[in-house]
């Protein structure tokens, strides 16, 4: 399987984003090493769009500024839907702790 440059710095951010969020919430069961990090997905979205636009479209700063928002705000969506689902979730006795560790 052959990656794309999008799909290289993509996955790369989200490598850091997975390591830095277990290396947040520790490891206090196996269960939390699931390859599903919402901070991972968080740094992907803002950090990887960004330094795929910035290296391989070579974007102008204010254009990165304004995506740069848009990602911040699907994030921020993102977050809360999130938090949403696991407080509901947890009022049904469901704990999703380990997809949303840092948070």
């Amino acid at each position: 399987m052959k990656l794309n440059k999008k799909q290289k710095f993509y996955l790369g951010t989200y490598l850091v984003g997975y390591v830095i969020a277990v290396l947040e919430s520790g490891v206090p069961s196996i269960i939390y090493l699931i390859p599903i990090k919402l901070f991972g997905i968080v740094l992907t979205l803002t950090m990887g769009k960004a330094l795929y636009l910035a290296d391989e479209r070579k974007m102008p700063f204010t254009s990165m500024v304004l995506v740069g928002v848009k990602s911040a705000l699907i994030v921020l969506l993102l977050i809360i839907g999130t938090c949403i689902l696991k407080d509901t979730l947890l009022l049904h006795g469901i704990d999703i702790s380990f997809i949303t560790a840092p948070f």
